[in-house]
């Protein structure tokens, strides 16, 4: 087993070793305290306008994700998603990163394209994260999904040069390199531990000494080399094969002792009460004659008449107890029976003579020996006493009838089996052994697997395309403050570029008009417009995964305590703003829906529309421009807006008709754009459209008309038209389109009108 022991012991002191070393390089050299991986400093240096990263690269969630850098210029440090990044970059000259090798090497990629600046990308508001004003660093726990990370000047400028770190920080990354090393540490200990293992002293005299003893004695058929009952380590015993029909010397036990005698002969140190009945007899004169040798004396009764010699041949008994004492076997598991007393008591002087060294080798044990080793048996009784050292043992079969011993080991005795190796008991002891050690090693490799494991970032699972709301409610909230702020500003100066930077069309250009007529009929500026501002905003933000992207706003209005502003906001690209695209202000009577969950429409949901959104637009384009009594008037149910701008028209119609100049006057409605729908929770659609409306006044032929007054001389005046004269309206509407299964009409919450133009021929 020593071989084991030390193969065993080399293995786990060079794995205790490799894992003590890793253990240590990695809790205080590439970990830390902090439990963050970091990369050493590298270069990146882009002639466009950004650094980015491919989505590829932060391709596991879970860990946080450090990135600092350095450089001439303020940096800006963000990271979006792939979508948003994608689209900002667009047609720009960049430089991606495509691959990255351990510890800091990183393969790029130049992408070509314009290199105008872009929208500083602090304005943005579609970043996960990014580095705050003044600092150029960031940590951000990386989410599922495609995610890049961009390096650019903070003014959107080209020429990229930056020096920056990254770094990965796990969660119990320490401990773990920690639990690695002490677990190094206990293998590496317990390996050297059996590689310096040594039998002790003590079991090695005992075991001298027992051998000795047995030597002496000349026992036949048992010999104790192998170990002493008590001391562990107890080396491998064996029983010597004997032939068939041959009788084995067996051990008795002395009976009782006066006080005064002791027994003749002592098989071994530990059972002094065991004597061997092969025990030399000594003369008296040369008990006399040792004076100086250890004596134990002991009086024995006189043999009795010896019985008759066993048909079977016997064999001398001293080459038996040489070839057994080469074979070692245990005698501290071997219980003798009682020795019968004699009628003859003689005294024998036994000399105590030095242990003699018995060298250890394999030992092998049958499966009587087993039995015997386990369980006191009598092997054999009524074998003759011997009386002095000339005389041949005689040996008597015992009766069939009085069976004097065990006849399942004296049946195993005559067939003898030896056992192997492998199934002795102290192999099984030792195999045992082994198996537990493996079996706790393979247990602690397991754990360590197990808590490694568990530190191992998932892995992305988002398989399609990136999706994601068009803002978020604290965005949301963020644009609308800025328009009130910047749109008073503008109002107030009216100022047409500082409201393109907050609005879009339709909305812009009723706005312009607004102004320029403002600045026509007001040009001291007395009767500008109030301040005001939007409260309570109410968002619906859709999921886009592409440009332009949308959101509806429902709130109040600060001066119109009666009304609420409904309106849309867009954003074309990913370095543009938010410009309110669509604006109309419907009474709170309107029933203005709900805009929790509300989505842009696929096939199905516009299949299960009343009308399509194109179509109403048609039919409310046709419906104003017949009047009340147009067809398409039974598709709308009635509203205040509707009844207000059909009453408005034809008051005015009546009254220019009456005109001398004024042949006739005609008024037509066209849908202008591309509706925009939105599918609410209850499966209905909030539309918004724009109408274009012409106003036609035909002059009376051989006279001539020009404007004078009233808001169309802001686009024309003191202009003579021979032919006709006209208004140009923009109408910006908002309506809900029920579902078929609602039986419902279409409901116009709101129609806003602007004069955008007049002019005439």
């Amino acid at each position: 087993m020593r071989f084991a022991r030390i193969t065993l012991g080399l293995l786990l002191t060079l794995s205790g070793l490799a894992a003590t070393v890793a253990g240590a390089v990695a809790a205080f050299w590439l970990v830390g305290p902090d439990n963050t991986i970091t990369t050493p400093s590298r270069q990146l240096a882009s002639t466009g306008l950004a650094v980015v990263s491919a989505p590829s690269l932060l391709d596991r969630h879970g860990p946080t994700l450090h990135v600092s850098a350095t450089g001439d210029k303020p940096l800006f440090i963000g990271v979006g998603q792939d979508l948003d990044v994608r689209d900002y970059l667009s047609g720009v000259a960049h430089t991606q990163l495509v691959r990255f090798d351990l510890p800091a090497t990183f393969g790029t990629q130049e992408m070509r394209g314009r290199t105008n600046k872009l929208t500083p990308p602090g304005e943005l508001d579609w970043w996960v994260a990014q580095s705050a004003t003044g600092a150029q660093s960031l940590s951000w726990p990386v989410q599922d999904g495609r995610y890049d990370v961009v390096v650019m000047n903070a003014d959107g400028s080209p020429a990229v040069g930056a020096h920056v770190t990254f770094g990965i920080q796990l969660h119990r990354l320490f401990g773990i390199c920690l639990l690695i090393l002490g677990a190094g540490i206990l293998v590496l200990a317990f390996g050297l531990w059996l590689l310096g293992h040594r039998r002790p002293a003590s079991e090695t005299a005992a075991v001298r000494e027992v051998a000795a003893v047995a030597a002496v004695g000349g026992v036949a058929g048992v010999a104790a080399v192998g170990g002493v009952a008590g001391v562990a380590g107890v080396a491998d015993t064996t029983e010597l094969p004997t032939a068939k029909n041959t009788r084995i010397p067996v051990l008795v036990s002395a009976p009782a002792q006066p006080a005064d005698n002791t027994p003749a002969y002592h098989v071994s140190p530990f059972h002094p009460h065991r004597v061997s009945p092969f025990a030399p007899v000594e003369e008296e004169a040369e008990e006399d004659a040792t004076p100086a040798a250890s004596v134990e004396e002991t009086t024995e009764p006189a043999p009795a008449a010896v019985p008759a010699a066993s048909p079977h041949p016997v064999e001398e008994p001293a080459p038996l107890a040489a070839s057994v004492a080469e074979t070692p076997t245990s005698v501290a598991d071997l219980v003798a029976p009682e020795v019968p007393e004699h009628p003859a008591l003689v005294r024998t002087a036994v000399a105590r003579t030095a242990p003699v060294a018995v060298p250890a080798a394999p030992m092998f044990m049958s499966a009587a020996a087993v039995a015997r080793a386990k369980a006191p048996v009598l092997i054999g009784v009524g074998a003759a006493q011997r009386y002095d050292q000339h005389q041949q043992p005689q040996y008597e079969e015992p009766a069939a009838s009085e069976p004097t011993y065990d006849e399942t080991a004296a049946v195993e005795a005559k067939d003898v089996d030896i056992v192997p190796l492998e199934e002795s008991p102290e192999f099984v002891r030792s195999d045992e052994a082994v198996r537990r050690t493996a079996a706790l090693l393979a247990s602690g490799a397991m754990l360590l697997t197990a808590t490694s494991c568990g530190l191992m970032p998932a892995k992305n699972s988002l398989t399609v395309p990136d999706s994601r709301p068009a803002v978020t409610l604290a965005d949301a909230q963020a644009v609308v403050q800025r328009y009130n702020q910047l749109n008073n500003q503008a109002n107030r100066t009216r100022d047409g570029k500082l409201s393109a930077t907050i609005e879009g069309n339709p909305t812009l250009a009723q706005t312009l008009a607004g102004f320029e007529i403002g600045r026509k009929l007001d040009a001291a500026g007395k009767e500008v417009s109030k301040p005001f501002s939007y409260t309570d905003p109410e968002i619906g933000a859709p999921q886009f995964s592409s440009y332009p992207m949308r959101f509806v706003v429902s709130s109040g209005v600060s001066n119109a305590p009666g009304s609420r502003q409904l309106g849309v906001w867009q954003r074309e690209n990913a370095g543009s703003p938010w410009l309110l695209t669509h604006s109309v202000y419907p009474a709170k009577s309107a029933g203005v829906p709900s805009l929790d969950g509300l989505r842009t429409p696929d096939a199905a949901d516009l299949n299960n529309l009343r009308s399509q959104p194109a179509a109403v637009a048609r039919d409310l384009a046709a419906y104003l421009t017949g009047g009340p009594k147009a067809p398409q008037a039974s598709s709308f149910a009635k509203s205040a807006s509707l009844t207000n701008l059909l009453e408005l028209r034809t008051k005015a119609k009546t009254a220019d008709t009456a005109e001398p100049y004024i042949a006739s006057v005609t008024d037509a409605f066209l849908p202008s754009g591309e509706p925009l729908a939105f599918i609410t929770s209850n499966g209905d659609a909030l539309v918004f459209l724009a109408l274009t409306e012409q106003y036609l006044q035909r002059v009376e032929p051989g006279s001539n008309a020009y404007w004078t007054s009233g808001e169309a001389t802001a686009f024309s005046s003191m202009v003579k038209y021979t032919q006709s004269l006209h208004q140009d309206y923009l109408h910006q509407v908002a309506l809900v389109i029920p579902s078929k299964a609602s039986g419902k009409a279409v409901q116009v919450l709101s129609i806003d009108p602007q004069l955008v133009g007049a002019g005439g021929v």
